[in-house]
């Protein structure tokens, strides 16, 4: 008898534990890995994006100021305007590249908070999954 008691105790433990509930908090983590993943590679994207138009534009700045001038006095326009020009487009390029920044970290953010919830009520439903099977086999025992 008390062999019997012993197996169904065992088999009591093991039914405790769920594996759908912990593969469904796996997915949940994998399926943030997935989001996060896509959330970076876009900022990737992007910045690479904006750092090339911005190399591009600087080329180009650098071909119009080194052209042969007229006028000796042209030179000194010249001059200026590439300083002006590039000091416009430092000031763009560092704007949409914290931009990117910006946005990559507020979508970070609202993942990971999202991912905490979920994660949480996921483990909770599981713990009290558990707890409830527990206290039934106690219960029965008793």
């Amino acid at each position: 008898m008390a062999k019997q008691n012993t197996k169904s105790a065992i088999n009591d433990i093991q039914s405790l534990f769920d594996p759908q509930g912990y593969q469904n908090a796996f997915k949940t983590w994998a399926q943030t890995g997935e989001h996060m993943t896509a959330i970076t590679t876009e900022a990737a994207v992007r910045s690479t994006d904006i750092a090339s138009d911005s190399a591009k534009e600087a080329f180009t700045n650098l071909r119009e100021v080194s052209q042969v001038r007229e006028q000796p006095a042209d030179y000194g326009k010249a001059y200026t305007d590439f300083v002006q020009k590039q000091m416009d487009l430092f000031m763009r390029t560092a704007k949409a590249m914290s931009d990117v920044s910006q946005k990559t970290g507020t979508e970070a953010g609202e993942l990971a908070t999202k991912a905490t919830e979920d994660l949480s009520q996921k483990v909770s439903a599981n713990a009290q999954g558990a707890a409830n099977k527990a206290a039934s086999a106690a219960s029965k025992a008793a």
